[in-house]
């Protein structure tokens, strides 16, 4: 009897256990995700005023691209006024947020840090042209837009929270699962920004390749919520714009836990931030785990337009600048914009994930095409603009050669110019009169190219003298032996490639190393290989003949070309070696015949879109440049925005979507020998993905052809067209700035030919005198200048930086314009004006210089 009491008092404290858990709450985040550009049917507008109206409990998170309002103002006036209005209203009662101000929702870590500081910038000025009392507490996505440096980012733009989580649009990847309630989410610099994470009891939904378990608030995921000790269990879902169901929970799923409540993120955050401690996350970039369609080339295409109109905003900016700030010229503001305005629509996450879908006049592509083509014509009118200077193309001699510098440190290195179509030979010389070693490409002999030598100072330019006539220098040194091997010895290398092994390099000794053979046993640098899976087998460019040419020589570079076939496709490489530089540059361009198929297997028969298991997410077997190097090589880092990670992944090797890695290389990648102080980096013209394991320690991914998001069949439409770069250096990629030779490699020097000598040459506007301080950008009106700042570096630095006069203020500030703190000029010993601050790594600040 007594057992039986007994049996029946814990059977009744169960029940009562179950039952006050049923009864805890939880919350939801609901809300919209899209805009003009993705989907916006016009009459969601309305629509939403309405239901909010009908269901006065339910509250909405915004994250619309903010050019939307623009159109929905033009064509649908009534309801952007009803929408306003109700927003006004209802401020008190947290009835509308907006979340994600970014220009055009972009991915984050597949762009520079500056392009997505400028999406939050013109965003945030765009939404609030239309929505004047919006604030911007807190950021929240539907797609995964996220990258190791936003805390800072957000931070300083006066953000107070943010949201880690990406529930329901998981094609395109997600977020390593972490924590409870609450993180504080820690930015490589130190920054923090309290955030909900994904939780480490949330994971990736069953039978599903887009969705994590916080979805639709099931009673499963909430109760293993309480069970894993979340205090307040929130789940979210942003529908896309233009679906008609209204409240989430309620109208489309209907079979959640309760009580769920409706929240707004920064409602939610503000109400349990003082009841739950608050776990710190140090985030890495590799916690954002991202599966595109790498080697796709229609992907490909888009991330170099997107790269190179990315570097030309920079260039055109800082030349703009210093024409403004030294000879007084007006700031090109509304150019620029627009210039802007295009490059970040082509930075529109839709874009990468679904290249292939319509838009008006094309496809995604095709419009990335028209956008980056705008601002790069914009780009050149601001660059030649600020760079004509004194004239034009000079009719007699001496003519002048400008050299700009947009880098915040003096440069001594090789730069091209046009010439004149009447000039095949020429001598250049300094303003001392010093002749500098020149020599005349050969290779568009239509309009000869003359590259030189030049020095030019920190961001500003310096002139010389360009005659008719020639001069006597000597050839890099080069050997043809009995094999049809070429060997090229320059002061850095010597390097031999076979024409036998697809005229890879297959000896390359680091002088300035310690003579180190950087080829690993009897391997091969460069070659390509890859799996066709309808010949069924692998093809290896090194096991196939090549022929080999010398493409230019002379006494500043060689260029090598090797042609041969990849699976029945002609490829040429140029390789070009300098004399005055480390850094060897690569362009490869293959003519695809037909349609190769290239992945690990043909999925165009079962294509399955439940089925995480898929060809492109196999790096393995995509088409790939492979540089093997020795297995001492075995400690990979790389660059995101406003980032450098120490990569702790074993190999980069995944097949399915539930165990994706972050295998990405934004700008470069570096493979580094900690015995011998030794590294390798590889620098990629475009995002892409990168290979790494135990067989091959380093790889660059060329093309995949075959099915892949959604079952689009990825074509190969066009020859492949890359270049990339490797930089063999001494330490580490802090004490060798890798950073600062990137920028070097995507801020060329710009040389440009005019009649008269410019004004004031040699002067520098802006110069950083501590190593591993980046220049980052720079932007002006008519009383001040803004210049962005980076330490690159792993460790706290003073940022000394040299001014071309004394400024009347300086200011440090936030992204938001709001004052950090003043600055106090000082001179130095040789009289220059001098600006110091602390920065911590990996640290970005902004400086505001007023000069009038």
């Amino acid at each position: 009897m007594a057992l039986n009491k007994l049996l029946a008092f814990c059977s009744a404290a169960v029940l009562a256990t179950a039952a006050f858990a049923q009864n805890r709450q939880a919350y939801f985040a609901d809300g919209y995700h899209g805009g003009i550009y993705g989907h916006y049917p016009l009459w969601h507008t309305g629509f939403m005023v309405d239901k909010l109206t009908q269901y006065p409990l339910w509250k909405v998170n915004l994250e619309v691209e903010p050019e939307t309002w623009d159109i929905v103002k033009e064509k649908d006036p009534a309801n952007y006024d009803r929408l306003r209005d109700f927003f006004t209203a209802t401020l008190a009662d947290n009835r509308i947020e907006f979340v994600n101000p970014t220009y055009a929702q972009p991915y984050c870590y597949n762009i520079s840090g500056e392009s997505i500081i400028r999406h939050f910038t013109y965003g945030i000025a765009k939404v609030r042209e239309h929505f004047p009392l919006a604030q911007f507490h807190t950021y929240s996505c539907e797609e995964p837009c996220f990258t190791s440096s936003l805390p800072q980012i957000l931070s300083s733009l006066g953000y107070k929270y943010a949201i880690i989580r990406n529930p329901d649009t998981c094609w395109g990847g997600y977020i390593s699962a972490f924590g409870k309630d609450l993180v504080n989410w820690t930015a490589p610099d130190g920054s923090q920004i309290l955030a909900v994470p994904r939780y480490a009891c949330e994971g990736l939904e069953e039978n599903s390749t887009w969705q994590t378990q916080s979805w639709n608030n099931s009673v499963n995921f909430i109760n293993n919520c309480f069970d894993s000790g979340v205090q307040f269990p929130v789940g979210m879902c942003f529908q896309d714009i233009g679906w008609k169901g209204g409240p989430w929970l309620e109208n489309v799923i209907r079979n959640h836990y309760q009580p769920s409540e409706y929240i707004l993120w920064s409602e939610y955050i503000n109400n349990i931030s003082d009841k739950v401690i608050a776990t710190d996350w140090h985030f890495s970039i590799e916690d954002v785990k991202p599966g595109l369609v790498w080697g796709a080339q229609i992907l490909q295409q888009i991330a170099q337009q997107v790269r190179h109109t990315e570097n030309m905003l920079i260039i055109a900016e800082k030349v703009a600048t210093y024409n403004t700030i030294v000879n007084n010229a007006p700031y090109p503001t509304d150019k620029l914009d627009e210039a802007w305005r295009n490059l970040m629509l082509a930075q529109h996450h839709d874009c990468w994930i679904v290249p292939y879908n319509n838009m008006p006049g094309g496809n995604w592509a095709s419009c990335v095409t028209d956008w980056t083509t705008t601002s790069d014509t914009i780009a050149r009118e601001v660059i030649n603009s600020a760079m004509s200077l004194n004239g034009c193309e000079p009719q007699t001699e001496p003519a002048y050669l400008t050299v700009f510098n947009t880098m915040g440190q003096p440069r001594r290195e090789m730069v091209k110019a046009q010439l004149p179509d009447q000039i095949s030979s020429c001598r250049v010389l300094d303003l001392e009169g010093n002749s500098i070693p020149v020599q005349i490409l050969s290779s568009n002999k239509s309009h000869p190219e003359l590259a030189f030598m030049a020095q030019v100072p920190a961001m500003g330019y310096a002139a010389y003298t360009l005659l008719n006539g020639s001069q006597q220098t000597d050839t890099i040194n080069l050997y043809t032996d009995q094999q049809g091997c070429i060997t090229v010895n320059t002061d850095y290398y010597s390097a031999r490639l076979d024409p036998a092994r697809g005229g890879a390099i297959v000896d390359l000794i680091a002088h300035k190393l310690g003579n180190t053979q950087l080829i690993n046993n009897d391997d091969s640098l460069n070659s390509l290989r890859g799996y066709f899976y309808n010949e069924e087998k692998f093809f290896d460019s090194s096991k196939t003949p090549a022929t080999i040419t010398i493409e230019q020589a002379g006494p500043l570079l060689v260029t090598i070309k090797a042609q041969y076939q990849i699976a029945g496709s002609p490829c040429c490489q140029l390789i070009t070696f300098y004399q005055n530089s480390p850094r060897i540059d690569f362009e490869l361009n293959i003519d695809w015949q037909d349609q190769p198929r290239i992945g690990a297997y043909s999925q165009d028969k079962k294509y399955i879109k439940e089925d995480p298991k898929k060809a492109f997410y196999d790096d393995s077997h995509k088409l790939m440049l492979r540089f093997p190097l020795p297995d001492s090589f075995n400690n990979i880092y790389k660059n995101a925005p406003f980032d450098i990670c120490a990569s702790t992944l074993e190999d980069t090797i995944y097949h399915s979507w539930d165990k994706i890695k972050h295998n990405v290389i934004l700008n470069w990648v570096d493979l580094y020998d900690k015995k011998s102080d030794i590294g390798l980096a590889l620098f990629s013209d475009h995002t892409t993905s990168y290979f790494n394991s135990k067989e091959t320690p380093l790889g660059l991914t060329v093309q995949y052809a075959g099915r892949a998001l959604w079952g689009r069949n990825y074509k190969t439409d066009g020859p492949t067209k890359i270049k990339y770069a490797l930089l063999p250096h001494n330490k580490n990629w802090c004490d060798s700035q890798l950073e600062n030779h990137s920028n070097q490699w995507n801020e060329p020097l710009l040389a440009r030919l005019s009649a008269n000598l410019p004004p004031r040459s040699d002067l520098a506007l802006i110069q950083i005198n501590t190593p591993g301080v980046e220049l980052v950008s720079v932007t002006a009106d008519k009383k001040h200048y803004l210049a962005r700042i980076f330490n690159a570096s792993d460790r706290k630095q003073t940022a000394v930086l040299t001014l071309h006069e004394k400024p009347k203020k300086a200011q440090l500030i936030s992204l938001a314009h709001e004052l950090i703190t003043e600055l106090t000029p000082t001179q130095n010993p040789a009289g220059q004006w001098q600006i110091k601050l602390d920065m911590p790594r990996l640290a970005f600040n902004t400086i505001k210089i007023e000069t009038h």
